[in-house]
């Protein structure tokens, strides 16, 4: 079982490390640079971005770091006492709620709102302003999150230890 969890566990951190970083993007220069075209061109982008994102490799890493979280988090409580547990509990609660629970309740709804729209009329123009300032507002909730549900698996390993390298 100790191999089993720390093979989740760092698949998890893992997965956990490539949505902070592909969301610190967004954060970080993405949403600036989409912000600095017009309202037509920036919709276009972000349109263009929005049917991309559902590539299966983008899919199968948040969905897939999501289910991780719910056994880890399982796991924890089931478990709760041993080395890792409160860091597992704590990284795959940031992720699920902060991260998961986040894209799927505000970034989505946003996306799928401005997808609807056509980028070249004043209700667009209108739904751009409100979509820069709100989608941007929960990126950066959803990117601290998986940051920091990343360092709290990555201490989890570190209690667990590693069970796989002979002592």
């Amino acid at each position: 079982m100790e191999e089993f969890i720390f093979v989740v566990t760092f698949l998890a951190a893992l997965g956990t490390a490539l949505l902070a970083g592909n969301f610190f993007a967004f954060s970080a220069f993405l949403m600036r640079a989409l912000g600095g075209l017009s309202a037509e061109r920036g919709i276009v982008a972000m349109q263009a971005i929005t049917v991309a994102i559902k590539w299966p490799v983008f899919l199968i890493l948040f969905f897939g770091t999501a289910a991780l979280c719910v056994v880890l988090a399982a796991i924890a409580l089931l478990q709760w006492g041993a080395p890792g547990s409160c860091y597992l509990l704590a990284g795959t609660l940031l992720f699920l709620v902060g991260t998961f629970a986040v894209t799927m309740m505000r970034n989505v709804p946003f996306n799928r709102e401005l997808i609807a729209v056509a980028p070249d009329t004043k209700d667009a123009r209108d739904l751009w302003k409100r979509f820069q300032a709100s989608w941007s507002l929960w990126n950066h909730v959803r990117t601290i999150s998986a940051f920091l549900a990343c360092a709290s698996l990555i201490m989890a390993l570190v209690e667990i230890g590693n069970p796989l390298i002979p002592r």
